[in-house]
């Protein structure tokens, strides 16, 4: 018999156990040691009261982790990730744990939930969309070797700080992704790089860079400074110090000066990504 609950009294290796055989036959493969999963359920902001998992004879067979934070005066729940086990696939367990969990959430006043799902994996869009999720966006997910060019570096690199986010965000074209968005970069700040690119004393872009998962969080640089070479000279700057493989995950792709940038710099898209939306009010 399957039982459903919240997973808030579920130890931390149980979890990991029921993530890595879920996710171990997934598009992209991937296993998480008990430190990356906490890390994650920090970072992401996971509220184990909000997240559900299906169990078979007290064995975590299934789960969705939910993420909370404050987007836009907005009370939002981030899926932070869907599993269910191999052996159980097939038998409407997402589906059912999302009609267990929306009271939940309805209780709680949460305003909207958030996923993103990889843009092949038709059937779970089909239980998405059930579920009342739709496709809001499009993003990238890149990786590759950055190219180190002999130009000159006219620019000076400093380390940040602190986070001045109306300036850092005056330098946007795009919003973030979840994972790359204000309060999971502040709660990381202890374990990212980050740095500003200054013209004198003027701070014109900067760069957070997760050193542990070889990920670009966040880059952007000031309108008025593109094609001046400062944005490839903060990645150089990652890969002299940190190793030329890097990853940059869930990047709208509305834009081509991104996408033209990013594979200038010697990063090509490996995975598409839609990011759907489910309003509750």
């Amino acid at each position: 018999m399957t039982t459903l609950q919240t997973l808030e009294n579920i130890p931390v290796e149980e979890l990991l156990e029921a993530f890595n055989l879920s996710f171990s036959d997934y598009i992209v493969p991937f296993c998480l040691t008990k430190e990356q999963l906490e890390d994650k359920i920090k970072s992401d902001g996971i509220k184990l009261e909000f997240s559900v998992g299906a169990f078979e004879d007290n064995q975590l067979i299934a789960f969705i982790l939910h993420g909370y934070d404050l987007i836009d005066q907005l009370k939002t729940v981030y899926n932070a990730g869907t599993g269910v086990i191999p052996t159980k696939r097939g038998t409407q367990l997402t589906a059912k744990l999302y009609e267990y969990v929306l009271p939940i959430l309805h209780e709680n006043n949460i305003d909207k939930l958030l996923l993103e799902v990889i843009t092949t994996n038709e059937r779970a869009i089909k239980i998405y969309k059930n579920t009342g999720f739709k496709i809001i966006r499009e993003m990238n997910c890149y990786k590759g070797t950055i190219n180190i060019t002999d130009r000159n570096n006219n620019f000076e690199i400093r380390t940040l700080e602190d986070y001045n986010w109306p300036k850092l965000q005056s330098f946007w074209d795009l919003k973030p992704s979840w994972q790359n968005s204000i309060t999971p970069l502040e709660k990381l700040k202890n374990s990212t790089i980050s740095l500003g690119i200054y013209d004198n004393e003027k701070l014109f872009g900067y760069l957070i860079f997760n050193p542990k998962l070889k990920r670009i969080h966040q880059l952007a640089v000031d309108k008025n400074y593109r094609g001046k070479g400062a944005g490839q000279q903060l990645l150089e700057h990652i890969a002299t110090n940190y190793g030329t493989d890097v990853s940059a995950t869930n990047i709208e792709n509305t834009s081509k000066e991104t996408l033209n940038f990013m594979q200038d710099a010697g990063m090509n898209i490996f995975i598409k990504q839609y990011e759907m939306e489910f309003p509750l009010k």
